[in-house]
């Protein structure tokens, strides 16, 4: 519900009540944590509640919202909410294929880990620190990527191709700029990073050496995602998920399998076959945007 509603205010444009919620929730769900875990120790289940009761009230907030007079989209009555046979089977046509992709993407980097975890401990270490901070990096570039794609379905929507491709060029910029300057202190400061979660001495070494070798590949990551929520918005899904999949599942496999058995089975290049399935991402995923007529493909034609 938290999403969906969420999702109905940025299709008006409105962006500010899902960050607010969003940042809501994290405020009660890290302060909750804090109260239940360590004051009244309440452990494993007191991080579950805190998760719990901080998406109910993001979700109630949202909901709640979307009901005043003066929302566009608003809900009179939660029970007039009734399916819609053909929406449905729209939705479906664009979702499942961009939800089937990053549930693929996601299984694959066990096997990733599983080459992390030949390393050793501090090496795991290091690797897991990498990964929480990779996930603050990629959000700017994502949210973006979320707006264009409503952007996108928007403009088409009422024929305005020129208008879109003008707002994928100007989400592209923001998505490297905003990127590159969140590079700049995490290559700087990377050490100091880790030791939020380690302070073990070869942990940070490990986790150090990570973010400066992979950081500087996220600007290229910065192409996939922008153009891929572009297609989502003209409501072709499936090529963006064929294009990811084969690029971050198959390929990357690929990748370590034959660098683990035949080149070099050291930390670096098994590292790096992240940045090499981003490279290979946004090179075919450029050439599509480039050269398929992808504005043609419209969730809904124009009458």
């Amino acid at each position: 519900l938290y999403n969906a509603g969420a999702a109905l205010f940025r299709a008006q444009g409105n962006s500010k009540i899902s960050m607010m919620s969003s940042l809501v929730m994290n405020v009660v769900n890290i302060g909750g944590n804090a109260i239940l875990i360590y004051g009244f120790g309440m452990g494993v289940m007191g991080a579950a509640t805190a998760s719990l009761v901080s998406r109910m009230i993001a979700c109630f907030t949202v909901m709640f919202l979307l009901q005043k007079p003066d929302c566009a989209l608003r809900i009179d009555h939660l029970t007039d909410l009734k399916p819609d046979l053909d929406l449905i089977r729209r939705i479906l046509k664009v979702g499942i294929p961009a939800a089937l992709q990053m549930a693929v993407t996601a299984f694959s980097n066990v096997f990733v880990q599983s080459y992390i975890n030949s390393f050793g401990e501090d090496c795991m270490g290091g690797w897991t620190a990498y990964v929480k901070i990779d996930q603050f990096l990629f959000l700017p570039m994502q949210s973006i990527s979320l707006a264009v794609t409503t952007f996108v379905g928007q403009n088409l929507g009422i024929n305005q191709v020129a208008r879109a491709k003008k707002g994928i060029r100007a989400g592209m910029l923001m998505a490297v700029a905003c990127t590159a300057l969140l590079m700049v202190p995490v290559l700087i400061f990377a050490p100091q990073l880790v030791e939020f979660f380690n302070k073990k001495r070869e942990i940070v070494d490990y986790g150090s050496m990570l973010l400066r070798l992979i950081s500087p590949f996220y600007v290229f990551c910065c192409i996939n995602q922008i153009f891929a929520g572009a297609l989502r918005g003209a409501g072709n899904s499936r090529t963006p998920m064929f294009i990811m999949i084969g690029s971050f599942v198959v390929f990357r496999q690929i990748y370590l399998f034959i660098m683990a058995n035949y080149i070099s089975n050291t930390i670096k290049p098994i590292a790096l076959s992240y940045p090499a399935g981003w490279l290979l991402c946004s090179l075919i995923t450029a050439l599509y945007f480039k050269f398929a007529k992808w504005e043609k493909h419209r969730v809904v034609d124009i009458e």
